[in-house]
């Protein structure tokens, strides 16, 4: 089975770098991280363009494009999407259409279950709580982020469920597969529209960037 790897980059690894080089390079994504209300959300969308800098090998800002509802693509770069949670932004990328979800798990928000499962899915989620609403979370924002429609879709419209019997999920005119993986307090997954295989959380270190990003 072919595996997937999944870059990730802390809150305090972005902290620690001199980030002067990526005000040059992506110093719109530079004021985009300024809005946050919270430094860690700010150093994290730093940490996404880091990863697009060292991972997919985009150069500068010029190079990225959104598409309708916000979905980074660079023309001529494999296909790759960001998610950031709590201590870490992550990123997927391979050649094809893809999406990424991390969550930090929180009891808290089992309360948004209904608004956002169906029936089914709910009673799937019910056998462990906690496990199933994150997996079942990730799924379908990775699902989402893959199909680049943004919260155009809602995602009590659609099921995941046949991701647990191993089965793609069939959504305009396309098979959507999935993968999942964890750390500690953390679910994460990436959907794609070829088959993923297993995920390798692969984290960036400073002695990692230092060079590369100069």
């Amino acid at each position: 089975m072919e595996i997937m790897p999944v870059y990730a980059i802390s809150a305090e690894t972005v902290q620690q770098l001199d980030q002067t080089h990526l005000l040059r390079r992506m110093p719109e994504r530079m004021r985009q991280a300024e809005k946050y209300r919270f430094e860690k959300d700010r150093l994290l969308c730093i940490g996404g363009g880091i990863l697009m800098k060292h991972v997919v090998g985009i150069r500068d800002e010029s190079e990225i494009r959104q598409g309708q509802y916000g979905k980074p693509y660079a023309t001529g770069y494999p296909g790759f999407n960001l998610s950031h949670s709590g201590e870490w932004c992550i990123l997927s990328k391979g050649d094809c259409e893809i999406g990424v979800d991390i969550e930090i798990i929180d009891e808290k928000n089992l309360s948004a279950a209904s608004a956002v499962y169906t029936p089914r899915e709910l009673n799937w989620m019910n056998d462990d709580l906690l496990e199933r609403f994150y997996q079942l979370w990730t799924w379908k924002e990775s699902l989402i982020k893959a199909l680049g429609t943004g919260m155009s879709l809602e995602p009590k419209t659609f099921t995941v469920l046949p991701f647990i019997e191993g089965q793609p999920v069939h959504m305009y005119g396309k098979s959507w597969f999935p993968a999942s993986g964890s750390i500690a307090g953390y679910r994460f997954s990436v959907c794609a529209s070829a088959p993923v295989g297993s995920l390798k959380w692969i984290e960036l270190r400073i002695t990692d960037l230092k060079n590369s990003l100069l």
